[in-house]
């Protein structure tokens, strides 16, 4: 290198949406296999949360309780279908 010229260092940031990708793993799971995307959607939405992605994550989460409540299996796992059937 001559006299004139400086080695520069380029930082590229890169910044992993944990929130907005719980919101759409949150979504997801209200609809089709809850009982492994709504537990993946809070964990995401937490992670968002703490990264200062807090509107997207609470959305996420949000979704992921929907989705727990709406699920199935959890539902049969935790014995709520009984309470559905009682008269």
């Amino acid at each position: 290198m001559s006299k004139n010229q400086t080695a520069q260092t380029l930082v590229i940031e890169r910044e992993t949406r944990f929130g907005l990708w719980g919101v759409i793993i949150g979504f997801v799971g209200i609809f089709a296999l809850s009982f492994i995307l709504s537990p993946l959607a809070f964990i995401l939405g937490l992670v968002g949360i703490f990264k200062g992605q807090i509107f997207t994550g609470l959305i996420a989460i949000i979704f992921s309780i929907l989705g727990i409540l709406t699920s199935v299996v959890i539902m049969g796992l935790i014995g709520l279908s009984t309470i559905a059937l009682m008269p």
